[in-house]
């Protein structure tokens, strides 16, 4: 005969240790406090993320327009709009943030993602871009960065779309 559901609350108790205990004690806390489910806590995180995304987005367009032009700042913000629109997508595939550096997070694109080995591409070369611009004085040419910086603001508002679409397809509840 299986177990009731609170036998088996009761056995999983039982049988946790201190570190397992701390983390049910953790959730019911979180869960409590916020009314939320944890998959509800988590799908509004991949939401939260989401906005990151088109916050950064907003400012890569803003230092774009700039008179004169900020171009590599605006590399800089692109990326990272790209770079948190992937990590929601991870997140919720994966079920954790267990894959937030820049060199694993588009490795852990997932194969279901449309396009997924271009978009894994493109995270990648924008973070090579990010990098050139922040941290290379050369080319000290600004219409090299300003060429990166419109190929790049183009793949970032692709990617923070797909990603947006992605998880509303997945069902991720508050999108």
């Amino acid at each position: 005969m299986p177990l009731s559901a609170v036998e088996n609350a009761y056995l999983r108790v039982s049988q946790a240790n201190r570190q397992q205990l701390g983390y049910y004690g953790e959730a019911l806390h979180l869960t409590s406090t916020t009314g939320l489910t944890l998959t509800e806590l988590q799908h509004r995180v991949c939401v939260d993320r989401l906005d990151l995304a088109t916050h950064f987005l907003a400012a890569g367009d803003k230092l774009s327009r700039a008179r004169p032009s900020q171009p590599r700042s605006a590399i800089s913000r692109f990326y990272y709009g790209m770079y948190h629109a992937m990590r929601a997508v991870v997140y919720f595939a994966e079920g954790g943030d267990d894959h937030e550096k820049h060199l694993i997070l588009p490795k852990k694109t997932p194969a279901d993602f449309p396009s997924a080995a271009l978009w894994q591409n493109s995270l990648k070369d924008a973070r090579e871009r990010r990098n050139e611009a922040d941290y290379d004085p050369y080319p000290a040419s600004q219409s090299h960065f300003f060429r990166v910086s419109r190929a790049l603001q183009g793949d970032a508002h692709g990617l923070v779309t797909e990603s947006r679409n992605y998880l509303k397809s997945k069902g991720c509840l508050f999108l």
